[in-house]
């Protein structure tokens, strides 16, 4: 073994790892695209294209990959991450972030989502954020019922006994919960959802229960649209 300092020169993310040149000259060696953290384990975020480190040379691989010098993100990703910003002022949505650290998570394909993770504290959510599976989710309707009320006073929402199938009130009117996967429940509460949003938008409301992922967060469709553009809760 031998360490060396090393170029990152080429990024496989299919297949988990990043090609680095050492800079005394020879062939690319692989290394893991997350190099190990000071803690131990993977880090959090992945190298990419530019980057110094300094590694430890095991026959035709690179390990203990440390940062020497980070590759500075790109000028268009601040922008970008700054314009987000810009726009979630626009609906009261005041997050503790520079755009320069955020679009370091977001271009590093960080394992940490600050952003995301911040947003969630101020849009209420379908499902609970501590991990309860929604079957066993005791106050599930009672979350939603309690997050929705402030646009719709009157609403209450009941399962129904001896039957998949819940009561939405005011009305009275029984929605279909259909069978679904453990693995993949939301199906079973589509249908309540797309009930109470029914009665969100008679009643014009600004908000609707929205998907974003595998979970729904009650905000306005034009929210949810830009962070869906910015690859935002949900899929990146």
């Amino acid at each position: 073994m031998a360490s060396g300092t090393f170029t990152v020169v080429e990024l496989n993310a299919k297949h988990g790892f990043a090609l680095l040149r050492p800079e005394e000259g020879g062939d690319a060696l692989p290394t893991a695209l997350y190099p190990d953290s000071e803690a131990g384990g993977p880090s959090l975020q992945q190298l990419r294209v530019g980057d110094r480190v300094q590694g430890l040379r095991r026959g035709r691989t690179v390990s203990e990959v440390a940062w020497v010098h980070k590759a500075p993100v790109p000028y268009a990703e601040v922008e970008r991450m700054g314009e987000l910003l810009a726009l979630l002022e626009r609906w009261s949505l005041h997050l503790p972030f520079e755009a320069v650290a955020l679009a370091e998570h977001h271009w590093r394909d960080s394992r940490e989502h600050p952003l995301e993770d911040a947003l969630l504290t101020q849009l209420p959510t379908f499902l609970d954020r501590g991990g309860t599976h929604p079957y066993e989710d005791a106050g599930l309707l009672e979350r939603l019922v309690a997050a929705t009320r402030p646009h719709l006073p009157e609403l209450a929402v009941h399962p129904v006994a001896g039957k998949a199938a819940f009561r939405v009130a005011p009305d009275a009117v029984e929605v279909e919960a259909p069978r679904a996967s453990r693995e993949a429940p939301g199906p079973t509460f589509a249908p309540l959802l797309a009930a109470v949003n029914a009665r969100l938008e008679a009643h014009g409301a600004p908000v609707r229960w929205l998907a974003v992922g595998t979970d729904w967060v009650l905000a306005p469709p034009a929210l949810v649209g830009v962070l869906a553009r910015f690859g935002v809760l949900g899929a990146r």
